[in-house]
């Protein structure tokens, strides 16, 4: 109970200031931490905390860099894949007909495509069991053809071999990985595919992950297969050579002329070894060069002053949530506009500040407001009675239905029972929907306007779809809101059942719960994807047919309240379903 107490007292001391004076609090606390802030954590921060810290940050360096390392290794092996689904390469090696100088060529370019944008090959070599050589460069820039030794290990091996270390005639140099060249649907062994990796594509991995303070490099067991000394490559480390690195992820010390290293090593992922590369990534760091540039750090006045500034603005940020409050309470108020009775919410404590000034003037608008928007609803209410009435008296009842029954009868007298059952149920549809302009309907009066409507549509759409109805007995004489069931039998219809090859159902189920009665339309038609709402109406063709989805459902709010309406839910290729929510009434 402390801590609210004291931040009610507090809230209520700040509101006796105006916003200037709490400005000028907050500027006066934030400057006496700033200060206790500068001796508290300079004893605080110890060399040892920084130093354990370092330490997981170069590991974490490391394997990231052992990551990426992984990476490459993964895109070489899909070079590899790439040459073997090449159907073209078989092609032109089997071709007997074809002139060796015409298959060099042919597979040269088809190495050069594959290579443009490849910076991580400098030469592809395929050699054939026929002991043929292509190559993407010439002969004259080739760095080796492949020794004898080499080729028959990568025979023999089912997995990606890699060799020694070469060189061309500029000193760069190249890893060779060779693997088996079958053919990828015979499994015809062609021979062998050579790909020379550039060193410096792996090095550039690393290279600037420690500059200033150590280096980095790659071994393949003893051997040295990266390093930034190029003369060191394919080098062999004695088993007492301090750089020698682990066999465990981690790190280690080493002392040397008074001088400390920190040896680190990440040896990459296991699963590499399926691509013939076992190698461990190594650092060697210089700790008096890690840690100089640490104290340099703590000791800089900028950086510490960045520090404190941080905490300092957090520091600020409360006290503004602090001083903001009454503006968060103003926000919450504004969002209970036309649920509730906000004047009653409304508790003066007394405060002068801007904020109290605001809250008043806020109130006097919701007064104001409130007004408006009860004068609009009124006029709204009075619109939509007069546009329905006005569509009404559009159409005399009597003379419509005496012209229907007359051509029913005639289409008797010309027996022409499709047309008569046609004009019967269009009869029937519009001295039902009419109603001596009722808005109201028994649930037995709606299900027959919905027939008559089904009937005319099956006469336009003959065995493209069927209904079912499905209503208890106890609705037969509850009276529900007119023109309910018919818009969204349409709809399922129109959106549903006619964009569907062949023919589709249609089920309409209705049933009392309670004192809520609850019908359910359902169609195994196209349906759509989830997400649309009532008030997309607008925008979806879904709710354009008919009286519409939308209207339904505000008519159905405006009769029984804002609990009730429509809900739709719909499975693209498995049709739609929609629920309809009633209030019940007393029967007739």
């Amino acid at each position: 109970m402390v801590k609210p107490n004291l931040e009610k007292w507090m809230n209520s001391r700040l509101r006796r200031f105006k916003i200037k004076g709490r400005i000028v609090i907050v500027l006066l606390a934030g400057l006496s931490l700033h200060l206790v802030l500068m001796l508290v954590i300079f004893n605080f921060y110890s060399y040892t905390y920084l130093q354990k810290d370092l330490y997981r940050h170069v590991v974490q360096t490391q394997r990231q860099i052992g990551l990426s390392v992984e990476l490459m290794a993964d895109d070489i092996q899909m070079l590899f894949l790439r040459f073997l689904v090449n159907s073209d390469i078989y092609q032109i090696i089997n071709n007997d007909h074809l002139p060796a100088a015409d298959k060099e060529l042919r597979i040269g370019t088809i190495i050069d495509d594959m290579l443009a944008d490849n910076d991580l090959a400098g030469n592809v070599i395929i050699h054939t069991n026929d002991n043929v050589l292509y190559s993407y460069q010439t002969k004259q820039q080739m760095l080796e053809v492949p020794e004898a030794l080499f080729i028959k290990r990568i025979q023999e091996s089912s997995m990606p071999v890699v060799g020694e270390i070469k060189r061309d005639g500029e000193g760069n140099a190249y890893i060779p990985f060779g693997q088996q060249f079958r053919n990828f649907n015979t499994g015809q062994n062609i021979g062998v595919v050579i790909i020379y990796v550039r060193e410096s594509a792996l090095a550039a991995l690393y290279s600037s992950s420690f500059t200033g303070i150590g280096y980095s490099f790659l071994t393949s067991g003893n051997r040295i297969v990266s390093h930034p000394d190029k003369r060191l490559l394919g080098n062999y480390l004695e088993e007492s050579a301090p750089i020698r690195p682990g066999k465990e992820e981690g790190y280690r010390t080493w002392s040397e002329n008074g001088n400390t290293y920190i040896i680190a090593t990440y040896p990459l992922n296991p699963r590499l070894a399926s691509l013939g590369v076992s190698w461990e990534f190594t650092s060697v760091i210089s700790s008096h060069k890690l840690f100089a540039g640490i104290v340099k750090g703590n000791r800089n006045a900028l950086l510490f002053a960045s520090i404190t500034f941080i905490v300092l603005l957090l520091l600020s940020f409360y006290l503004a949530a602090q001083i903001t409050r009454p503006l968060l309470n103003l926000k919450k108020k504004l969002g209970l506009f036309g649920k509730k009775d906000l004047a009653a919410v409304y508790d003066p404590r007394g405060q002068v500040d801007e904020i109290s000034q605001l809250e008043n003037s806020y109130y006097q608008m919701v007064e104001r407001i409130s007004q408006l928007m009860l004068e609009k609803d009124e006029e709204k209410e009075k619109q939509r009675k007069a546009e329905l009435t006005a569509l009404q008296s559009q159409i005399n009842p009597h003379f419509l239905y005496n012209t229907l029954d007359a051509i029913a009868w005639i289409a008797r007298l010309k027996k022409q029972p499709d047309i008569e059952r046609l004009i019967s149920s269009l009869a029937t549809f519009f001295r039902i929907s009419l109603h001596k302009g009722d808005k109201f309907v028994t649930v037995e009066e709606e299900i027959r306007l919905v027939q008559s409507f089904v009937t005319v549509e099956q006469m336009r759409f003959p065995d493209k779809f069927g209904v079912e109805y499905q209503m208890d007995e106890s609705l037969q004489g509850v009276r529900i809101l007119k023109l309910i069931l018919q818009p969204i039998a349409e709809n399922a219809i129109k959106h549903g059942i006619s964009e569907k090859r062949g023919a589709g159902r249609i089920w309409i189920k209705g049933e009392l719960l309670g004192e809520e009665i609850r019908f359910t339309v359902t169609d195994d038609g196209v349906g759509f994807a989830n997400g649309a709402t009532l008030s997309q109406a607008k925008e979806d063709v879904l709710f354009q047919s008919g009286y519409g989805l939308r209207n339904v459902d505000e008519r159905i709010k405006l009769e029984y309240g804002p609990q009730y309406g429509l809900s739709i839910s719909s499975t693209p290729g498995q049709g739609t379903t929609v629920t309809i929510r009633l209030k019940k009434e007393l029967s007739k």
